[in-house]
């Protein structure tokens, strides 16, 4: 096996240590999501934001039966031809939580960095496929048509670069809007949308947009809609202002009504909310890692879950067929560890031979639902970069489909 330096805890980093701590390993508001700091702070979300809760409803807590493995025998090799173990991968790639649930029972739960069951985690950017999902489900209802365009239910959109598109391009992420600035935030994608969204304080003389409904109206088109894949945040933002102004709710109102209090969840989730009190659609979702698994068991089996039909299956197939590999190759995000990838209602579909798709999310956040061997898995993690790069990303693409291959005999 490869040898390889493990991760320093935040406690070992000496984050948020004594009473005050040392000005240079205070957590804060502002450097929250930046590498060492998120060691401390995707597990402290609470504490450093303001939040909207999504309350779990009365019902009963839905047990998670255990059959506990012993996954030392699962090995596989990064792109560089090491070998390591599954439990390597674990602790090198920055985990502070992961399950994996195989026909729906617990073979394995790991907890590193100080987290525990019933700790709060950060979904960063995974918080898109929740979102999604929930704009899916309303498209499937009849609420609005997805081949319509976003200006006819957002007509605010009209003269921006959305205007001219589909509701269907903006949740597969086909739209064709600039928004990158010259300094790129490797977080917020734009300082200004930072701001917007509350991850970046308004500094002194700030005129421009304070919030989503601001600022989504002031962004360009840049190309054609439909052609390649882009990811962008502004995506969610706008699927989540759509589902709340036809619905007159929030979004935690409709992730509470639709979704979270029929799963039989051990805590409420909450959204991070920016100043004015929007929901970050696409990247603030704080949940339990095993409240992850149960909403990843709820997809895998076609929204059938906790005795009651969550999602309608046709939606789950939806994202199983996946989006246009040919707009996801022509990309910025096409790369060597993701050939042959698409993207459906804001999940990452890899088009392997387990018809495998995932929900990702900035520091390592995965929820990778493997439908041919009945496999899910919730990783919770605080690498220091957005995606784990090169050889580190794949670690976690290879440590996967080696342990279906071993659960296919199982």
């Amino acid at each position: 096996m490869a040898s390889f330096e493990k991760p320093k805890t935040a406690v070992e980093l000496g984050l948020m240590q004594g009473f005050p701590p040392a000005s240079e390993t205070m957590v804060t508001h502002e450097n929250q999501l930046i590498g060492p700091f998120n060691r401390w702070s995707f597990q402290n979300e609470l504490t450093l934001n303001h939040t909207v809760d999504v309350w779990r409803g009365n019902g009963p807590v839905l047990p998670l039966e255990e059959n506990l493995m012993d996954l030392s025998q699962v090995v596989y090799k990064n792109r560089a031809g090491n070998q390591f173990s599954f439990d390597d991968m674990v602790e090198k790639s920055y985990t502070d939580g992961i399950m994996v649930l195989h026909h729906g029972k617990i073979i394995y739960e790991r907890y590193l960095n100080d987290m525990r069951p019933h700790s709060l985690h950060a979904w960063a950017s995974g918080s898109k496929s929740v979102t999604g999902i929930l704009a899916a489900t309303l498209a499937h209802e009849g609420l609005f048509d997805p081949n319509e365009g976003i200006s006819v239910y957002l007509p605010e959109l009209k003269d921006s670069g959305f205007g001219d598109a589909t509701i269907a391009q903006i949740m597969d992420m086909t739209t064709a809007v600039r928004f990158v600035e010259d300094e790129i935030d490797p977080i917020a994608e734009s300082y200004t949308n930072g701001v917007a969204m509350g991850w970046h304080e308004k500094p002194t003389g700030y005129a421009g947009p304070v919030n989503c409904y601001e600022n989504l109206p002031t962004l360009k088109k840049n190309g054609e809609h439909g052609i390649r894949f882009t990811y962008l945040t502004p995506n969610t933002d706008v699927l989540a202002w759509l589902m709340k102004r036809l619905l007159n709710q929030s979004l935690a109102q409709i992730m509470h009504e639709r979704l979270w209090s029929k799963l039989g969840v051990e805590r409420d989730a909450f959204w991070i909310v920016g100043p004015t009190a929007v929901e970050t659609a696409g990247s603030g979702l704080l949940t339990t890692l095993r409240d992850k698994a149960r909403f990843g068991q709820m997809m895998l089996q076609h929204g059938q879950f906790n005795d009651r039909q969550i999602i309608p299956a046709a939606v789950i197939r939806e994202i199983e067929n996946g989006g246009d590999p040919v707009a996801f190759a022509h990309g910025p995000a096409a790369a060597p560890t993701n050939q042959g990838w698409s993207y459906r209602h804001q999940w990452w579909i890899t088009h392997n031979d387990h018809r495998a798709y995932v929900g990702m999310g900035y520091g390592g956040q995965m929820l990778y639902i493997d439908p041919a061997v009945d496999m899910v898995i919730a990783k919770f993690s605080s690498f220091p970069t957005p995606t784990p790069a090169g050889n580190e990303f794949y670690s976690m693409f290879g440590a996967f489909p080696a342990l279906a291959k071993i659960l296919e005999n199982r």
